[in-house]
């Protein structure tokens, strides 16, 4: 195994914690990349169990963020919303206009949260 393929491991292995860290956050209503980044950041012991792997990946910084939430709103598993009102709207995600944006889980997204969490 060469340095590099396992620093791309390694990368990819992180940011597929950092996915399953951002989906869980937005699992149970509307929020923001800053609300995403501090519950990320400010783990709950008693809400998160110990052993999820996942945890390791914490700290994650907000282009991390927005990074997993770009790949999850364009697999599916989330969406990008601005609220008209007391209604959300779904609206494109775009990575340079992120102010008003609010993002949730679609209902593949909150089955994944129930498998990977061991709640299914």
């Amino acid at each position: 195994m060469n340095v590099d393929s396992w620093w791309d491991g390694l990368s990819r292995d992180r940011f597929a914690a950092v996915l399953e860290l951002v989906l869980d956050a937005i699992a149970e209503d509307y929020v923001t990349v800053e609300i995403i980044g501090k519950n990320i950041n400010e783990w709950d012991g008693e809400r998160d169990p110990s052993t999820w792997a996942a945890r390791s990946a914490a700290p994650v910084s907000s282009l991390e963020i927005i990074h997993a939430l770009q790949e999850l709103t364009r697999e599916g598993y989330a969406q990008a919303c601005v609220f008209n009102g007391q209604e959300a709207q779904v609206v494109r995600f775009r990575s340079d206009q992120l102010a008003d944006v609010w993002f949730c889980a679609t209902q593949k997204g909150i089955n994944a949260v129930r498998k990977f969490l061991g709640e299914e």
